[in-house]
């Protein structure tokens, strides 16, 4: 069972104009990219293929993409907000300003679709996930990756103002529409969506404070601060020394549980020519 549960009010945690959202991007990165690209590898992306990065951020897998489809392949960045993603075109990637909940996507078009703590933001999953499922081609992978926050900020020794504060920052992101249960959510409505070869995995970063990645703890506070303090959920004195807290480098705790999740597009008669067949590709999304 979740730890927290979601609520009907629909919506986007992140202000993605916020004056520190490219600085929490990037300290996101931090954590999550290692993985990511880890599992980019093992599903054997590779030359020539097409691939659409969904909710790209500041781009770094969108690089890294170009690097994996080469000179024959295409590779395509889309977000909310562009501005973060210009730098890419000199590396060959389409940059496109794009809504997946309302935009639609061209028909049987991309290989692999990539889409990173974006669904669990998303009021009606299914509905982007059968859209995401059609801009597939046959034989084609879905990859999600979304958090379950159950662990977070667990630390040997538990800090008194954190244990009023974080519950109090995961209120305001359900409220909000945040839905704590991440990649499990991803794996139910893949199979609802019909993708075949559905599995995942998941993986916890150990955060130190005061580092790069301990950043993205930092300004998700800083973010939510004035939104827990507006609902009387914590006063300033519990969310400064939390903060104290995060930022010290003699403190650690775990992440949320990043949960990569992995369908196909069923293959049809039609199919031909650069798809791996389906027993072969299951391997690799299973890591064998």
């Amino acid at each position: 069972m979740s730890v927290f549960a979601r609520t009907a009010d629909a919506g986007y945690v992140y202000d993605p104009k916020w004056e520190q959202e490219t600085a929490r991007l990037l300290a996101n990165q931090a954590i999550w990219d290692r993985g990511t690209i880890e599992r980019l590898d093992r599903l054997g992306v590779t030359d020539g293929w097409t691939c659409l990065e969904i909710g790209a951020g500041c781009g770094s897998i969108a690089r890294r993409l170009v690097e994996l489809t080469g000179s024959g392949g295409r590779v395509m960045a889309t977000d909310l907000v562009t501005e973060r993603l210009e730098w890419l075109r000199a590396h060959g990637v389409e940059v496109r300003r794009h809504d997946v909940t309302a935009d639609e996507l061209p028909d049987r078009a991309f290989d692999l679709i990539h889409a990173r703590m974006v669904m669990q933001h998303l009021p009606d999953r299914e509905t982007v996930v059968t859209r995401l499922r059609n801009a597939l081609r046959p034989g084609g992978w879905l990859y999600l990756e979304d958090t379950d926050p159950s662990p977070a900020f667990r630390a040997a020794a538990e800090d008194p103002a954190l244990a009023v504060v974080v519950p109090a920052g995961y209120q305001v992101m359900r409220e909000a529409g945040f839905d704590d249960r991440g990649g499990q959510a991803d794996v139910e409505v893949m199979l609802q969506c019909g993708l075949e070869d559905v599995s995942a995995d998941g993986r916890v970063e150990l955060v130190q404070g005061g580092s790069t990645q301990s950043r993205n703890y930092v300004l998700w506070l800083d973010y939510l601060g004035p939104r827990i303090r507006a609902r009387g959920l914590a006063d300033d004195d519990l969310i400064r020394a939390a903060r104290e807290w995060l930022g010290d480098p003699s403190h650690r705790w775990l992440s949320q549980v990043m949960i990569s999740a992995f369908g196909r597009r069923p293959l049809d008669s039609a199919s031909t020519g650069g798809q791996v067949i389906a027993g072969e590709r299951r391997a690799i999304a299973e890591g064998g």
